[in-house]
């Protein structure tokens, strides 16, 4: 899976690959805009708590806030080989804004990947979002 930036929907809300490790709620994102080369832009995302969960409820001059959003930079460009891991050919990134795909399932996350350097990072990274790392075993034998 290759997709980059534009290939997203743009101005439509759709699911991210990370979720609350409290509550379960999805993180969703919207593309705002995209550059010329397709690979970069500006989104917007969101989660919306479950209510009654004090470890991610915040407040607000005394009301409770459950909705979360922010803005950010997302974009990335793949290195022109692809690299063997675990049986599976894959393209590492090259660079990476703040919020980028995983290479596994294509959705984009936006709180932390796991990565793996490749070389010292000078032949890219894999990154994956927590799901796909526990679904495929991931980080089973690696030290």
């Amino acid at each position: 899976m290759r997709k980059v930036l534009n290939e997203y929907p743009l101005d439509v809300w759709f699911e991210a690959a990370d979720k609350c490790e409290f509550c379960g709620s999805k993180y969703e994102v919207r593309i705002h805009k995209v550059d010329e080369s397709g690979c970069f832009g500006l989104v917007e995302w969101r989660i919306t708590h479950k209510l009654h969960r004090p470890e991610v409820t915040e407040h607000f001059e005394g009301a409770t806030v459950t909705e979360i959003s922010c803005m950010d930079v997302a974009g990335w460009k793949y290195m022109d080989k692809p690299f063997m891991f675990r049986e599976k050919e894959y393209y590492p990134l090259k660079s990476k804004a703040n919020i980028g795909p995983c290479l596994e399932c294509g959705k984009l996350i936006v709180k932390a990947p796991l990565i793996l350097f490749i070389d010292k990072g000078r032949k890219g990274s894999l990154e994956f979002c927590w799901t796909c790392v526990k679904r495929n075993g991931i980080l089973e034998g690696i030290r």
